[in-house]
């Protein structure tokens, strides 16, 4: 095969990738005002599926009301907004096809009179508090049998991209748990906490500007994961079971463990999870052979790429309260994660009479295999 067919194959190797990065990537924009036309600040934006109303993104809206969702498939979409004092709003069908500019919402006031006052504990979605955003995944609809990396994908300002974790734009964010830094990054970060069920996660802290407790490792800020302690007395425990079935089986499945008695605090989380997904892209052009002479002019292209993953995961975890605001405790936790990525690639060149003139196929695996054990002794707090 000559120089020249060769690059330019390569060439369409390169749009094919941007064409399916197009795809994935479009953005939806509005804002969020008061009847008057001021913006309100700190309102909560929730982003559902149209279909079955699970929640995709959720997001605040800044000191101008604005607010925004990248990273975005071409599907169908409804935008909820709540704020305290005005009811709530949910909008008619978007059918997202292209980076999109919604016109302002207006709230309107809640007005309604009471007549007696009913008081009830219940957790925001979303909390602004001073120095960090929290989520509450109990709150969050539409979790059971995902994975902490699909929790993150969801949370205000956190984009995973390619197991690229970035907040607020910035992939120089540092992941904690519990307070303790991960030390993982990368292709291990993302595979551990794929490994992690949310159902073991208690809520999400995002920080841009994380308290000096936390070392940033550079201007990322930061994100822990706090996960579920119970409070309950003697030993308790839950077993939470997934299964999906489309084109390919996926699973994730954990064990939750807890023995609380007087001061003492144990508890373990034993996951296994299984992923199989995959992307497949079709291309077909045509060439004026009056134009480009050389080549024949009908280009035909079929990639396909199955990912698979398995992840064990455990973590134990014991604490001492010695006092009410001193706990010493220590933590272990565990990880043994394998797959294969296969790829595979057919790229035609043909006359118009259907005649093949050149072809390249490719098949591609690439396994991996990793562990991580490690200990963290907790200080009191």
């Amino acid at each position: 095969m000559n120089i020249k067919l060769t690059a330019f194959l390569a060439a369409w190797l390169l749009i094919a990738a941007t064409f399916a990065l197009a795809q994935t990537g479009l953005s939806l924009k509005g804002k969020i005002t008061s009847p008057d036309g001021k913006p309100l600040d700190g309102a909560t934006i929730y982003l559902n599926r149209a279909a079955d109303s699970v929640l995709v993104k959720a997001s605040l809206s800044e000191k101008d009301g604005s607010f925004v969702f990248t990273g975005l498939k071409s599907a169908d979409y409804r935008v909820v907004v709540s704020i305290i004092g005005y009811k709530s709003y949910k909008s008619e069908v978007i059918k997202l096809q292209r980076d999109t500019i919604l016109p302002a919402i207006t709230l309107q006031p809640n007005e309604t009179n009471l007549k007696e006052v009913a008081v009830s504990a219940k957790r925001p979605r979303v909390e602004q508090l001073i120095d960090r955003t929290v989520v509450n995944i109990s709150s969050l609809p539409g979790n059971a049998g995902t994975t902490l990396l699909d929790l993150l994908a969801k949370a205000p300002g956190v984009s995973v991209d390619d197991n690229t974790i970035s907040l607020q734009g910035k992939s120089s964010v540092m992941i904690y748990i519990d307070d303790k830094p991960t030390y993982l990054s990368g292709d291990d970060l993302a595979n551990y906490l794929r490994s992690l069920p949310s159902s073991g996660i208690d809520r999400i802290e995002l920080m841009t500007n994380p308290p000096a407790r936390y070392d940033a490792g550079g201007s990322g800020g930061v994100i822990n994961i706090r996960t579920k302690r119970s409070k309950e007395t003697g030993f308790n425990g839950n077993l939470n079971l997934n299964y999906i079935q489309g084109k390919y089986t996926r699973s994730n499945n954990s064990v939750n463990l807890n023995y609380r008695q007087n001061k003492l605090n144990v508890s373990a989380n034993l996951g296994y999870t299984l992923n199989n997904n995959y992307s497949a892209i079709n291309l077909n052009r045509y060439f004026d052979p009056t134009i480009i002479t050389d080549i024949a002019p009908d280009f035909t292209q079929n990639s396909f790429v199955k990912r698979h993953s398995e992840n064990y995961s455990g973590r134990i975890n014991i604490d001492y309260y010695a006092t009410d605001k001193t706990t010493f405790g220590a933590a272990f936790t565990g990880l043994f994660s394998q797959g294969d990525n296969h790829t595979a690639n057919t790229s035609l060149l043909s006359s118009t009479q259907g005649q093949l003139d050149s072809s390249i196929v490719a098949n591609n695996v690439d396994k991996r295999q990793f562990k991580k054990r490690q200990h963290q002794p907790e200080l009191p707090a």
